[in-house]
């Protein structure tokens, strides 16, 4: 929430959730660090084990959820899979302090 300030996630395992991370401000001093997301979708082009951009774990529709609860209905919809289209096009409209600069990619088997 907006109210917690200079957390630390460094090494998790964000694995199968709704949302990796919601929040109700736009401004945050929580870091995230070196985790493993399973929504992350980037590549790892050096194969340091970390991917070359960062992952940005809080979505739009989390915030529509906080402001407007009813709205979870929509979760599985066209609209929001469109939604989450237009962040990965325009990711201006996620908090960008919100980031995993180094997240982990998960070794491909």
């Amino acid at each position: 929430m907006g109210s917690a300030t200079d957390n630390r996630f460094e090494r998790n395992r964000f694995e199968r959730n709704t949302f990796d991370v919601a929040t109700n401000s736009f401004t945050n001093t929580t870091v995230f660090a070196e985790n493993l997301w399973d929504h992350y979708e980037g590549y790892d082009l050096d194969r340091d084990g970390y991917g070359d951009v960062p992952f940005h774990p809080v979505r739009l529709f989390s915030f529509l959820v906080e402001q407007y609860e009813p709205s979870l209905i929509l979760l599985r919809s066209p609209f929001v899979q469109l939604l989450e289209l237009a962040e990965r096009a325009l990711p201006v409209l996620t908090p960008p302090a919100l980031a995993d600069a180094r997240p982990v990619v998960r070794k491909s088997r």
